[in-house]
């Protein structure tokens, strides 16, 4: 490894170590109260490093949420990534992926990092713009993108894999909202599971096969 590949390396990892150490404190305290100092103490770094990564305390929030979010989406893209294409399980593949992306966002600390994100963005709408740009983009980029083979592959009709994407995430989660009340009700997995599956449905019935 050359100086400045290492350098490059020591600059990745102090990042990290703030972004790891940001979360918590602006979980907590939100980001009115919560303050350059503690984080700058919980990362075991002075307050001008953090200025020299991320500019201020509004930039670090937003590429904190963005990286939180980037982290919860990691189990989504995983879940996208393995969708069945075959003709005999795509179908119960993309019901089986309907059901995981819905527990994803049902999890605790989804339902509190979308909440942060609606709060927050009122104050600062580029804190949402950050987290579409770094963490929802790939979501719906790799969602089109299997949604595009299964189109190719003869299964569903797909003349624009972006739109259907969305789509797709729409319709799945269109009763959620209402039947959790926003993640603050608990709700039956089988009164979930009917309504994703309805979104499912609904999907299905714009762009499966006449022959399905």
């Amino acid at each position: 490894m050359t100086v400045t590949d290492a350098r490059r390396v020591a600059r990745r990892d102090k990042r990290r170590v703030i972004l790891d150490a940001a979360a918590p404190i602006f979980g907590d305290e939100g980001y009115e109260r919560a303050s350059i100092d503690a984080i700058a103490t919980a990362a075991g770094v002075s307050k001008p490093t953090i200025y020299s990564y991320f500019g201020g305390k509004e930039q670090l929030f937003r590429e904190s949420v963005a990286d939180s979010a980037v982290q919860q989406n990691a189990q989504v893209l995983e879940v996208i990534q393995r969708l069945d294409l075959s003709a005999q399980g795509w179908l119960a593949s993309l019901r089986d992926l309907a059901m995981k992306l819905t527990e994803c966002q049902r999890t605790p600390c989804a339902v509190f990092l979308a909440r942060m994100i609606a709060a927050e963005t009122a104050r600062d709408p580029e804190v949402y713009r950050v987290v579409r740009v770094k963490a929802a983009t790939p979501i719906l980029e790799a969602l089109a993108g299997r949604l595009a083979m299964l189109g190719n592959a003869g299964h569903l009709i797909v003349p624009d894999p972006a739109l259907a994407a969305r789509q797709f995430l729409a319709l799945i989660s269109a009763e959620i909202a209402e039947l959790t009340e926003h993640g603050t009700r608990p709700v039956s997995d089988e009164r979930v599971r009917a309504a994703v599956s309805a979104g499912v449905d609904t999907f299905l019935r714009a762009h499966a096969q006449a022959s399905r």
